[in-house]
């Protein structure tokens, strides 16, 4: 493992984990991209660049969507963002629930966060991409078809590098490496779009990974009115 690489990871996640504190604890925005913009004004406070746009997407069924301007509304609200520290590359999605959610939108959540949670622990070093994937998609169930990307991917000073993380990928995991597991589900029903997704960045130890984004990723409803 590079400790350079380690050390700036570590506080480049630090920082995704800050802004989305304050973002949870004091919500006071309108729209997606209103969001985005108060995630890149923090990332200059603190002396980094994005590693990527922002993504911040209300009940929408789009993996990468570009914020919009309209009003948020009662539902699933998704961030994905990271930062470069050294040019080193952050990357961690989280979904929080707009308003009070039902029993089954509480479900649907805990299914993306048991699945995320599951695929951390079965990472180790010696398997392959292909087979932390096809693990991610057995947990999803009935979910799996809504489940429309990889599993995951390195980080470096890309965002997306080796190893490959995905149904086809001969990629092994090995100690050092540094990678994103990222579970997420797509789907549109009567009532609304669906779009969850929860991501950390990893970093393989000589046994297990260790977690270097360390936002929550229990269930938080934020208080909302139109």
């Amino acid at each position: 493992m590079q400790e350079r690489q380690y050390k700036a990871l570590v506080k480049a996640c630090s920082i995704n984990d800050t802004i989305f504190s304050e973002i949870v604890h004091n919500f006071h925005f309108k729209t997606e991209h209103e969001l985005a913009l108060y995630i890149r004004k923090r990332f200059r406070d603190l002396g980094v660049k994005p590693a990527y746009p922002p993504i911040v997407a209300n009940n929408n069924q789009i993996i990468h969507p570009k914020p919009r301007k309209k009003p948020l509304q009662r539902g699933w609200l998704l961030f994905d963002f990271g930062c470069k520290v050294d040019d080193w590359c952050s990357d961690m999605s989280r979904t929080v629930f707009l308003g009070e959610a039902t029993k089954e939108e509480r479900r649907l959540y805990e299914i993306v966060r048991r699945c995320q949670a599951k695929c951390v622990r079965f990472a180790k070093p010696g398997i392959t991409g292909s087979d932390l994937d096809i693990y991610s998609r057995v947990l999803l169930g009935k979910y799996k078809p809504y489940m429309r990307h990889a599993l995951g991917h390195g980080v470096s000073k890309k965002i997306h590098d080796l190893p490959r993380i995905s149904v086809t990928a001969a990629d092994v995991l090995k100690t050092g490496h540094f990678f994103t597991i990222e579970p997420g589900i797509y789907f549109k029903t009567q009532d609304q779009e669906v779009g969850i997704r929860i991501e950390d960045t990893l970093v393989m130890h000589k046994r297990k990974p260790e977690i270097l984004t360390l936002a929550p990723k229990h269930f938080i409803a934020i208080p909302f009115s139109h």
